[in-house]
């Protein structure tokens, strides 16, 4: 308590004197002093202090009498204010890993909100209706079990995606084709935007630019959602032999039909192409994004990037 109060270093020549602070070492160790501190003779304390709060102490102990000297409390003290800076940011990295994961479960909420809670509100309206419907106009009630297949297979493609974001290895472990074609029957299902999907066969690529190719797919679709007022879009991914080494390069590329942009007036920043752009080039990809206003947008994305043939 001595400690704790003062806020600076005590040093205790010896234990086994009669100072006031080396009877309250005693008194504070209590039995265990003599069953297993009666070795010690000198005893260095150092209190923890982080924003003028102590928050621990650091004890040093020597079978010598006398043996610590203040260069060994200035020392300690250093180390002291070095392990406190090192437990603090261990404290902050672990608050921020927990606010990331309650952040990312509110955001995977808000997707099952928006996505497939909406989508199966609407299935099951569809449901409803659909009897009464069959049995007066046979048309009609043809359609509207369409349709209720439609949203039946969105929801599963919807809760599909986000299975992939509560597990990555996922991402890892399927087939890029298959991966390519859940987030396109989830985007027309949140959309009712069409989204065709045309592969050439089943790569295998390093797990890092499957996930990377995954991603920027993702990206380049929410900004159709969002920004294109599209009517249709192609989602391609073709792969080609790689000249000096063995395996397979890929080109992915994502086109609409949309408004497009101007290219020159659009930042780096704008519709999320600094991500982009940032992780096409972790995985040494190229990136490529083609606009003209009102002739649409196509991304294309080339791994290896000294196969690029596109013109950023």
């Amino acid at each position: 308590q001595t400690l704790l109060n003062r806020r600076h270093p005590i040093i205790i020549a010896d234990v086994l004197g009669d100072s006031p602070l080396a009877r309250a070492y005693r008194e504070t160790a209590g039995e265990e002093f003599s069953r297993q501190y009666s070795h010690i003779r000198s005893w260095m304390g150092i209190p923890l202090i982080l924003s003028e709060r102590v928050v621990g102490a650091l004890a040093v102990s020597h079978l010598q009498v006398d043996y610590f000297t203040q260069q060994h409390a200035d020392l300690a003290l250093a180390f002291a204010n070095q392990a406190v800076m090192a437990i603090e940011n261990a404290r902050l990295y672990e608050q921020a890993k927990d606010l990331a994961a309650i952040q990312e479960r509110q955001r995977l909420a808000r997707d099952l909100h928006d996505s497939v809670s909406q989508t199966l509100f609407s299935a099951s309206l569809t449901a409803q209706v659909l009897p009464r419907l069959w049995e007066r106009h046979r048309d009609e009630g043809q359609q509207c079990l369409t349709e209720l297949g439609r949203l039946t297979r969105g929801a599963l493609a919807e809760m599909r995606t986000l299975l992939v974001e509560l597990r990555p290895n996922v991402l890892v472990e399927s087939k890029m084709g298959d991966l390519l074609r859940q987030l396109a029957e989830a985007m027309t299902s949140r959309t009712r935007l069409p989204v065709e999907v045309i592969t050439d066969g089943q790569a295998t690529l390093p797990a890092e630019v499957q996930v990377t190719l995954y991603r920027l797919a993702q990206e380049a679709l929410n900004n159709i959602a969002k920004h294109a007022n599209a009517r249709h879009a192609v989602i391609e991914m073709h792969t080609f032999p790689l000249d000096r080494e063995p395996g397979v390069g890929v080109e992915l590329s994502i086109t609409d039909d949309g408004r497009g942009f101007r290219q020159e007036g659009i930042s780096a920043e704008h519709l999320g192409l600094a991500i982009m752009r940032e992780r096409t080039e972790a995985i040494k990809a190229a990136l490529c994004i083609q606009s003209e206003p009102g002739r649409g947008t196509r991304v294309v994305v080339t791994w290896p990037q000294s196969h690029s043939s596109e013109q950023p």
